[in-house]
């Protein structure tokens, strides 16, 4: 059995998601909780990458550049499941927003899938923030690295 190992998210994008989150915090105007643990029931709990309990704000980041693959498309669903969750577990309505660095990643959410269906059917936000020319260019390269190691 072969068995493809996918390397986890590079540090570039660990970067490039603490700066999208710094970014995502100043357009919000409020402080919000990173890699919160929200216990929903026993033994189950998600971790969104944003959170206010008090605001009443879950929001994901996806720092992906370029087309997304069919892996990327999940991660987003799973986001979205993440939130629809949260919601249907405390009976409070959530402000859920998903935060993109690209263009092409925009667009599809606002498109015509399933997923963009989802995203507007749930009042899930869009909101894309702008990344300087430095970290595009290293989470780019990041990613390429990775294409480069799971092609084996």
């Amino acid at each position: 059995m072969n068995v493809r190992k996918i390397r986890p998210t590079s540090v570039e994008q660990q970067e490039a998601e603490v700066f999208i989150a710094d970014v995502a915090e100043k357009w919000l105007n409020c402080k919000l909780e990173r890699g919160a643990k929200v216990v929903l029931d026993e033994g189950v709990h998600i971790e969104p990458d944003l959170y206010s309990e008090d605001e009443r704000i879950i929001c994901e980041i996806f720092a992906h550049i370029g087309a997304l693959k069919v892996g990327q498309k999940h991660k987003i669903s799973q986001d979205i499941l993440k939130m629809l969750l949260l919601e249907k577990s405390t009976g409070f309505q959530y402000r859920k927003i998903i935060v993109v660095a690209d263009d092409n990643v925009e667009k599809y959410l606002h498109g015509k899938s399933f997923i963009a269906e989802s995203i507007r059917q749930f009042g899930i936000e869009v909101k894309k923030i702008n990344l300087s020319d430095e970290v595009r260019t290293s989470v780019s390269n990041a990613q390429a690295r990775q294409i480069m190691i799971n092609s084996d």
